[in-house]
Order: C-alpha cells, then sequence, then structure tokens
C-alpha cells in the first residue's frame, strides 16, 4: 500500500471535516442567534430577523456607525428607539451583547441643565450604573463600561422595541 498517498489523503478527510463541523455549528448560531448566557435568561420571544430577544424586548445591534441623531432616526424607521436601560440586568445583557464595540444608547446629556436624560425623556439615575469618562454629550455600552463619546461622532448603535 501507498502510504505516501494515504496520509495526505487522511489528514484532507480530517481537515474537511473539522471544517464542515465548525461551518454547521457557526452558521446556526448566525441563523438563530443564540445570546451567550453568562448567567443571563432569555425569554422566548419572537423578535425579526437580526433583533435580539431578552426580557419581553428586541434589540437591534447595528453593524454600520451613524451619528447618534442619524441613529435616532434609523431605530425610528423601524418602529423602535435607541435601547433605554431599566435594570441593572438590562444592562448585564447589553454588556454582555456589546463586548467588542461600544454602541449608541438613548442617554443624552443634552439638556440646558447638563443633566443625563434617556430618550424617553425619564432622568438618568445614576444609581443603575456610572457613565465612565463624562466629557462627551451622548452615552455608549460596550467593551464592558458605559462612558460617553461625541453624538457628531460615527458610531454603532442598539435599538430597542417591544416584542
Amino acid at each position: 500500500m501507498k502510504w505516501d498517498c494515504v496520509v495526505p489523503l487522511v489528514v484532507l478527510l480530517v481537515i474537511k471535516l473539522i471544517g464542515s463541523s465548525l461551518f454547521l455549528l457557526y452558521f446556526s448560531q448566525i441563523l438563530f442567534q443564540e445570546v451567550p448566557s453568562k448567567g443571563i435568561t432569555v425569554s422566548p420571544t419572537v423578535c425579526s430577523t437580526r433583533w435580539v430577544p431578552y426580557d419581553g424586548k428586541c434589540y437591534f445591534f447595528s453593524a454600520l456607525e451613524k451619528t447618534w441623531d442619524e441613529s435616532k432616526k434609523d431605530c425610528a424607521q423601524s418602529n423602535s428607539h435607541l435601547a433605554v436601560v431599566n435594570s441593572k440586568t438590562e444592562l448585564m445583557f447589553l454588556l454582555n451583547m456589546t463586548k467588542s464595540a461600544e454602541y449608541f444608547i438613548g442617554l443624552t446629556q443634552r439638556d440646558p441643565k447638563g443633566s443625563w436624560r434617556w430618550i424617553d425623556n425619564t432622568k438618568f439615575e445614576p444609581d443603575l450604573f456610572n457613565i465612565q469618562h463624562k466629557l462627551f454629550d451622548c452615552a455608549v455600552v460596550g467593551l464592558d463600561i458605559v462612558s460617553s463619546m461625541s453624538c457628531s461622532a460615527a458610531n454603532r448603535w442598539i435599538c430597542e422595541e417591544k416584542a
């Protein structure tokens, strides 16, 4: 038997099997968008394609970058609004989903009094979380913190809607 021909064929077969297995694993994750669950429970909510369900709401995490005002308009076009964080568990969900980039949320400091307000005009409660680096006028979530960024900078964003 010619082992010099068999060995490369076996190696090729193993590589193809591993590649096919990885493809099927990640393809199913892309299609069904399973939410990583580090202690976070996900409700059985039906959301549109590319929207992620969590606790009776659906979230859209953009891949494009726009200013805060353009992001707000984009959310409105899909009958939603920039994300408003109402609880520590919701914050943990958003932080878990945004580990690799920052995303605009619906929190700004554009109030004439200089206070932080949500897009639904409710006052920001600092007991919920701290905003790091309060140098700019819009809040972003991601990279394991909530921080500020210029509203005129181009950035990703998170839309939220009720399921």
